[in-house]
């Protein structure tokens, strides 16, 4: 896994950085206790103590020369191990009222999974509309873009509008493009075939890209399904294979027939990768139309169900309506 050191956000050489403890206790215990890691260290002649290592791993703020040294052991990049929070401060051990906290927490364990363990993990969120499962989704984003992921997102839309997410929105977000990228120049066609290419892509699986947006009527549609699929599939193992992968995807039930389907064979077929997989579906009364099928439902997931928050009437303005109750009285006598 190979990261590129210049291009993450250079703090002053002797500045103090607050450090992602729970990414940097991962990585320790993978390679043992605090004493073992201090002596591979002097073997490398890394100037790294046991002192140094609890002092990071306690949450107090260290130089950026440590975040170098360790950021060198581990073989990763710096903005790795930096918290993407750094104003946050770890308040006094207390009961954990707030839910979207707990959810927070359990979307960033994931997302430190994957990228310790190099294995693909899935998260799927569930909830009414207004639960915050969007909310959750760009916090994920945000994070796992902080930790040196790279973040494809199908974000729901706006204001309600119409959402519909396709096989072609997928693909057109894998290769980093919109759907209105193209011009007379060049067509969205020879861009979709220029980053297959820069990525690694065979030229039959490009085609099978280009046919997402100019379809081949040659092709039969079995053959043209199979081979979109795989290529899909090949694009989101290209992506993670030098760097984790983030795929999100909002409102999951908004998903057409056919990218379902893709995403019930590609989603399977990449866990074997530094993948994940980010669902938010919105729960709505009356029979849910499920657009995964059983071979998604039998994979292993973190699951959350988010709720509403609370909405209580407010005393004053029940009293307020009380009020212009008596007053309406009095006017009608």
């Amino acid at each position: 896994m190979t990261f590129n050191l210049a291009s993450s956000p250079i703090q002053p050489f002797d500045a103090r950085v607050m450090l992602d403890v729970h990414s940097l206790k991962a990585l320790r215990q993978r390679r043992g206790g605090r004493e073992a890691l201090s002596e591979q260290f002097q073997e490398r002649r890394l100037c790294l103590t046991r002192a140094a290592i609890k002092r990071a791993e306690s949450g107090k703020p260290v130089p950026y020369r440590t975040v170098r040294h360790l950021a060198a052991y581990y073989g990763i990049g710096v903005e790795t191990l930096i918290d993407a929070e750094p104003t946050r401060q770890a308040p006094p051990p207390a009961p954990m009222s707030d839910m979207a906290d707990v959810e927070r927490l359990q979307c960033r364990a994931v997302i430190d999974a994957v990228h310790v363990g190099g294995r693909g993990r899935i998260i799927d969120v569930q909830g009414v509309a207004g639960a915050g499962k969007s909310h959750l989704l760009s916090f994920g984003a945000r994070d796992a873009k902080a930790r040196g992921y790279t973040c494809v997102v199908l974000d729901g839309g706006s204001a309600g509008g119409p959402v519909s997410h396709t096989a072609t929105s997928l693909m057109l977000a894998l290769l980093g493009l919109q759907a209105d990228a193209g011009t007379d120049a060049a067509p969205l066609a020879d861009l979709v075939r220029a980053r297959c290419a820069a990525l690694g892509v065979s030229p039959v699986h490009a085609d099978a890209c280009v046919g997402l947006i100019d379809p081949a009527p040659e092709w039969p549609l079995p053959a043209t399904q199979l081979l979109q699929t795989a290529a899909l599939c090949a694009l989101v193992q290209h992506r993670a294979a030098n760097q984790p992968l983030l795929v999100a995807i909002d409102d999951l039930q908004c998903a057409d027939w056919q990218l379902a389907m893709i995403l019930n064979v590609i989603v399977p077929t990449t866990l074997d990768y530094p993948v994940l997989w980010m669902f938010a579906t919105r729960l709505e009364p009356g029979p849910m139309r499920r657009p995964l099928g059983v071979r998604m439902d039998a994979l292993a997931r973190t699951t959350l169900h988010l709720t509403p928050p609370t909405v209580r009437a407010d005393r004053a303005d029940a009293g307020g309506v009380h009020r212009l109750g008596r007053m309406a009285g009095q006017e009608a006598d």
